[in-house]
């Protein structure tokens, strides 16, 4: 059974509405708006009935406090008047009230109000329930996703493979510390964080393209072999270029899918860039024209490269790692980014040796 709160100072008033909805509803009475905040502290109901003219505190007031708890703010509430002022009701209508039931109470046109009213509040609550059923699919989807092509990389490469499980944790540790930093807090959302979290294993997906005599050789690259290398870098944001082309020409242009496939697309173009635009490619871009989801990235990119064994290298140590990073800031990598990442140096070590012991 629905739970209605009448608030009335008037106990004429408050003993005809409880007598009128009793038989459908569940009905508790409040002769102030501080009674009422108190009620609800451990009640919630599912509609208020809330007088305007009440002494001490009015139902202006009173509705501001629903309104501004978080834990009864979605809850309707229908104004109780005998004033038939439209400025009175404008008022009512701009601090949240859904309704007005003019006084002296008409029983039918009551009942009526308050059953379209919980009606729509039951609605709007399983919708919202559908909404947050139908985005955690979705977000299970993305990471599923996410987590699938890069095992195609590693199909491909176990050392690659390996290389984007790594990167992966060290992007966690660095945009974690990010967060908090005042710089980037209110970019980093925690929306931002996933998606960058979660588009980080795609950096290299570009590499499913490259031959295998070039990917899988076991020495170091000649020039024409690392120039052919380097496409691996536009030939992943092509792929998702063509992804956010396919949702575009489907009507989807914003939102959190869109953000995760632009995010995975930054990263892939731009993660071998260089902060003094000297060296790096595919467009040889500078500070902070290179994004910041691909800044991120180059780090623990270079971080796992480093401290990795490869046939034509021995793997050096986290100190050596951290020292070669260090002296990389302002040049290869941005230096507050840098900063960031020493200072994360012991949870680095902590996950590299984690990963030793494999």
């Amino acid at each position: 059974m629905k739970q209605i709160l009448i608030v009335d100072d008037m106990p004429a008033n408050l003993e005809f509405a409880v007598g009128l909805l009793k038989d459908t509803y569940k009905v508790a009475a409040a002769k102030s708006g501080a009674k009422a905040i108190a009620y609800m502290e451990r009640n919630h109901p599912d509609l208020i009935l809330l007088d305007v003219n009440m002494p001490e505190m009015d139902g202006f007031e009173t509705i501001k406090h629903i309104k501004s708890n978080p834990e009864t703010a979605d809850i309707p509430v229908i104004f109780l008047t005998a004033d038939g002022d439209t400025k009175l009701e404008l008022k009512g209508l701009q601090c949240g009230a859904v309704d007005f039931i003019a006084k002296p109470f008409e029983p039918e046109i009551m009942r009526m109000r308050i059953s379209t009213q919980i009606e729509l509040y039951d609605y709007r609550t399983n919708l919202e329930k559908i909404v947050k059923e139908k985005t955690k699919v979705i977000e299970t989807l993305l990471d599923i996703m996410s987590r699938s092509f890069a095992e195609l990389v590693e199909h491909r490469d176990g050392t690659t493979g390996g290389h984007i499980k790594n990167t992966t944790k060290y992007v966690k540790i660095l945009v974690e510390r990010m967060k908090k930093h005042h710089k980037y807090a209110e970019v980093f959302t925690d929306e931002y964080v996933k998606n960058l979290c979660r588009a980080a294993p795609l950096h290299d997906v570009g590499k499913i393209a490259i031959e295998d005599n070039v990917l899988r050789k076991a020495s170091c690259l000649d020039e024409s072999e690392m120039e052919y290398m380097k496409m691996h870098s536009e030939i992943g944001a092509r792929t998702f270029e063509h992804i956010l082309n396919e949702l575009s020409d489907n009507g989807i242009s914003s939102g959190n899918e869109v953000d995760f496939i632009e995010i995975a697309l930054e990263m892939a173009y731009y993660h071998h860039e260089k902060w003094n635009g000297k060296g790096g490619y595919p467009k040889g871009l500078a500070g902070e024209d290179i994004p910041l989801p691909a800044r991120i990235l180059a780090i623990a990119d270079v971080y796992d490269a480093l401290t990795s064994e490869r046939p034509y290298k021995t793997a050096y140590s986290h100190e050596k790692a951290m020292q070669i990073i260090s002296n990389g800031k302002g040049e290869v990598f941005d230096p507050d980014i840098t900063d960031i990442f020493i200072a994360a140096s012991d949870e680095l070590k902590k996950c590299l040796d984690e990963k030793n012991r494999i």
